[in-house]
């Protein structure tokens, strides 16, 4: 789905920090990602209890509650790193 959005509306980094309608595309998806992970993380876990679920669970909090002011890089590397990452492992957990 991000990366439907991000291909779709061509979005780059630098067009996602400068565009609060590109922003709320990706980071909404993200901040769900977080919340459901924190909310299910014992089932997370036992797709690989090696992986950083709890990692992830508190971007959730860094992505809600900016404190200091919203870091739009944070985001968009955990859209186009963490996130390709969490995906494989959540596939091969279902596999």
């Amino acid at each position: 789905m991000i990366w439907k959005r991000i291909d779709e509306h061509h979005i780059d980094e630098g067009s996602y920090a400068r565009s609060t309608e590109y922003q709320d595309l990706l980071t909404m998806p993200m901040l769900r990602i977080c919340e459901l992970v924190s909310e299910y993380r014992s089932v997370f876990e036992e797709i690989d209890e090696s992986y950083p679920w709890a990692d992830v669970a508190k971007m959730r909090s860094k992505i809600a509650h900016p404190y200091g002011g919203f870091d739009f890089g944070f985001v968009w590397d955990a859209v186009t790193v963490d996130l390709p990452e969490l995906v494989d492992v959540c596939r091969k957990g279902i596999s």
